[in-house]
């Protein structure tokens, strides 16, 4: 069995192509390209109409999925596995349809159990319109094989 925490990136890009939240492949999702800018993550997100909730508000649940998406991302440039405990969104402005939003994540507090990571959404104007507190469990190779339903290795 490998160590944990030594997980290939191009293994954990495979396990995203079809993710809601980065993939590429997926032609109903955000399609966030998340870029590790020093010790946090960061990606531009314009909601579309498809996106919303009242109207011309993005949904409460693209917003948290976005923020969680950007702390996960930060987690895995780590090469590390980890699937999300508990994530605590506080929204604080309407997220606009159409309108750019910088999202940003760090880590606050890693050990071999958790890792803490706090993210937020700030508009054009700098003004914070959401922030959220995430914990993540690590996974090693054998629980990654294990969530996914396969070999560890394959």
């Amino acid at each position: 069995m490998s160590e944990p925490n030594t997980v290939e990136r191009n293994h954990l890009q495979g396990l995203h192509w079809h993710c809601f939240g980065c993939g590429d492949e997926n032609r109903l999702g955000m399609r966030l390209n998340v870029r590790l800018v020093g010790d946090r993550t960061e990606a531009e997100f314009t909601p579309i109409a498809e996106f919303q909730g009242a109207p011309g508000v993005t949904h409460s649940g693209v917003v948290a999925a976005a923020l969680d998406e950007v702390m996960s991302q930060l987690i895995y440039s780590q090469l590390q596995l980890a699937v999300t405990r508990k994530i605590e969104v506080t929204y604080r402005r309407p997220m606009r349809v159409g309108q750019t939003y910088l999202f940003s994540a760090r880590i606050v507090k890693q050990n071999s159990r958790i890792i803490a990571a706090r993210a937020e959404a700030r508009d054009s104007e700098g003004n914070q319109v959401a922030w959220s507190r995430g914990i993540y469990a690590p996974l090693d190779e054998e629980k990654v094989a294990k969530f996914l339903d396969k070999e560890p290795g394959k």
